[in-house]
């Protein structure tokens, strides 16, 4: 059997009654378009900012670092001797895709007349290097599977800029320590990286860990920390709480009694915070926008209840009940639904796409710390709301689509059908 209200709803599309219904109808198909729209480009945008920031995070300084404590959240971090036994242990943890020694030390770098101070990071064979090579620009990263050291540095775009130098040229480093003389030493530039976090790449210069040690005056077990990477950046609080534990169990001769497992969060709370502040931004659009979508398509259902007043006559003559003639105008809310939110999805997609493509929108990496608008679509969140959406606005309908219940057969049977 055939779904009257159904069928009825479609017959009631193709002829949308008087002028006022049309109108009404044109701006809620709008409003539910634009309102997709910009509820896809809000996530869009948000989850791209979480996903890149975090990623970049990551790829600077790991999901947890082995630190310690007395240099924890201090401009200047204290080396200590590395624990063989530690890392074993660390590495042996489920959630635990690699663990590496680190050393770092703040040095100039000098070309000609120019000088700029970075953090020279300093990493072993072993270490994961995996976003650092999708990274680089031009040239390659530092030799350090070489049996010698290879003084070889990977630096910025901006730093590069700033220095004018490009792949292959020579640079020299200074190093000074308070109560010593400077130490100075050459090295080559093996390749240019950028990230788009200006305020991270000004600064961050990556070689090997053996010439940090030899610029620091460092021996081969001193280290700045180990740099720990998960299979999932998610279960990093639980895995340093597991590290931390480990660390209170260590003997007294190991030089790691005093060290701290640090998640990101922990090192860059400010960043993190940001980050949440955005989440509540996108939070209210999706809020603002969800209801001015609602109010204009319940604007219209009454219009469409109003214009059939004759219709919704004729049918309760006929014998319909009150709940299926209801159900006819809330079948149109949701044809009316369907119809914006497939002109929403193409113009949100559309938007998102040509900026993951072309950047047409930049950013002041000072304030963003990215220099283009990250954006990332996520299927499983796209379906989620455009679901969400279509049941929040036809579960809302049900109020205006009662008014049928308030019209009597007798009165609105004076008007044309």
């Amino acid at each position: 059997m055939k779904n009257i209200e159904l069928l009825l709803a479609r017959r009631t599309a193709r002829s949308q009654g008087g002028e006022r219904g049309v109108v009404m109808t044109r701006i809620a198909t709008i409003t539910v378009a634009m309102g997709l729209a910009v509820m896809i480009l809000t996530l869009a945008v948000f989850q791209g900012f979480r996903k890149e920031i975090t990623a970049d995070f990551r790829g600077f300084a790991a999901d947890i670092a082995v630190v310690d404590i007395s240099g924890f959240g201090r401009s200047e971090a204290q080396p200590m001797q590395g624990d063989a036994e530690l890392k074993e242990w660390i590495a042996a943890l489920e959630q635990v895709r690699s663990v590496e020694e680190y050393a770092t030390v703040g040095c100039m770098i000098k070309s000609g007349d120019r000088v700029v101070g970075v953090q020279l990071k300093g990493v072993g064979s072993g270490y994961d290097t995996a976003w650092w090579n999708e990274k680089i620009e031009e040239g390659s990263l530092p030799d350090l599977q070489a049996e010698a050291r290879s003084k070889q540095l990977l630096i910025s775009r901006s730093t590069a800029r700033s220095l004018e130098v490009e792949v292959g040229d020579k640079l020299e480093l200074l190093f000074v320590d308070a109560g010593s003389t400077p130490r100075r030493d050459s090295f080559r530039v093996a390749g240019i990286y950028s990230t788009g976090m200006e305020e991270m790449d000004r600064v961050m210069v990556l070689s090997d860990v053996r010439d940090v040690r030899r610029l620091a005056e460092w021996d081969a077990q001193t280290v700045m920390g180990y740099d720990v990477m998960l299979h999932d950046e998610r279960k990093a609080e639980a895995v340093a709480e597991q590290i931390d534990k480990k660390i209170a169990e260590l003997d007294s001769s190991s030089g790691m009694t005093n060290a701290l497992a640090a998640t990101i969060q922990m090192r860059h709370p400010v960043v993190f915070d940001w980050m949440q502040a955005h989440t509540v931004i996108a939070q209210a659009v999706l809020i603002i926008m969800m209801v001015v979508l609602l109010f204009n398509v319940a604007a219209t259902m009454l219009i469409m209840v109003f214009d059939r007043i004759g219709m919704i006559g004729a049918l309760k003559a006929m014998g319909m009940r009150n709940k299926a003639v209801a159900r006819v105008f809330l079948y149109r809310a949701a044809m009316l639904f369907m119809k914006g939110a497939a002109w929403g999805n193409a113009i949100g997609l559309a938007a998102a796409v040509v900026q993951m493509v072309w950047h047409p929108i930049r950013l002041d990496p000072e304030g963003y710390m990215l220099s283009t608008l990250p954006i990332s679509i996520g299927w499983g969140w796209l379906v989620a709301l455009n679901i969400g959406a279509a049941a929040v606005t036809v579960a809302v309908m049900v109020l205006p689509s009662m008014m049928v219940t308030r019209i009597k057969t007798e009165e609105s049977l004076k008007y044309k059908l």
